[in-house]
């Protein structure tokens, strides 16, 4: 009998724990709720606009590839810079800018900022703005978290500084590499009147090299263009934030 008795109270604390992990798993993912301030997926909008962003840059030449392809179809983006990267490649970083294109902050080393401290976090936030600053860049700095992921602290942290959590909710999958028709097939399924696309220009993992993203490269010019053969007009996050209720 107590036996019996003791292996139920085993049983409900791995299920308590069982619980709890997937509860706070669900929390940090990118398409969860945000408990703190606020996270934006998509804008609620009639209109059939959509932000295209790419992450984990500066990643010359596949940044500047990028950078042809939407001067070719005359479409602004949104890059979330990793601040290491910016001190290696700061003349990229300008010509991003400099095309009329808007630059996002995604922390100064791409690293995962759930279990991480108050501190840690301002320190890769705040140090990042300042780096894109010092490169002469004058207009807005949304932030987006490394891989989308978040919780407590950082929602708490972004909630006291007054800024969005800027996700998304299409998404490539380009950073894996799957072939070129994967990733346009992965971002059409999925894309609606006010979405926020995911791309990536660079790898936030590895700082230290060039990353090949010829595939996102060739993949944006199919996206752009059949996007707009459906009548979608591209827009940059401020514009976007401008043109619907968050979502």
């Amino acid at each position: 009998m107590i036996f019996r008795q003791n292996g139920s109270v085993v049983i409900s604390i791995l299920g308590l724990v069982a619980l709890t992990l997937t509860a706070m798993t669900w929390i940090a993912i990118p398409n969860s709720p945000q408990l703190f301030g606020q996270a934006v997926h998509r804008v609620k909008t009639p209109e059939k606009i959509v932000a295209l962003t790419f992450d984990d840059g500066p990643n010359p030449p596949f940044t500047e590839q990028i950078l042809n392809v939407l001067k070719k179809h005359q479409v602004k983006a949104t890059f979330f810079v990793v601040g290491e990267r910016t001190t290696q490649y700061p003349e990229t970083v300008k010509l991003t800018y400099q095309s009329g294109h808007e630059i996002g902050n995604h922390t100064l080393s791409h690293h995962v900022l759930v279990g991480k401290s108050k501190k840690f976090i301002i320190s890769e936030i705040d140090s990042t703005d300042a780096l894109i600053r010092e490169l002469g860049y004058t207009g807005p700095i949304h932030f987006r978290s490394p891989k989308g992921m978040k919780f407590v602290t950082l929602s708490q942290t972004l909630a006291h500084k007054g800024r969005l959590n800027v996700l998304f909710d299409v998404v490539g999958w380009d950073w894996s590499r799957p072939g070129i028709k994967k990733i346009v097939k992965n971002v059409m399924k999925s894309v609606r009147h006010g979405s926020i696309i995911l791309l990536h220009d660079g790898d936030g993992d590895h700082n230290d090299k060039i990353t090949d993203r010829s595939q996102t490269v060739q993949a944006t010019n199919i996206i752009i263009q059949r996007l707009k053969d459906q009548g979608y007009k591209f827009v940059t996050i401020s514009e976007l934030l401008k043109m619907g209720k968050i979502r």
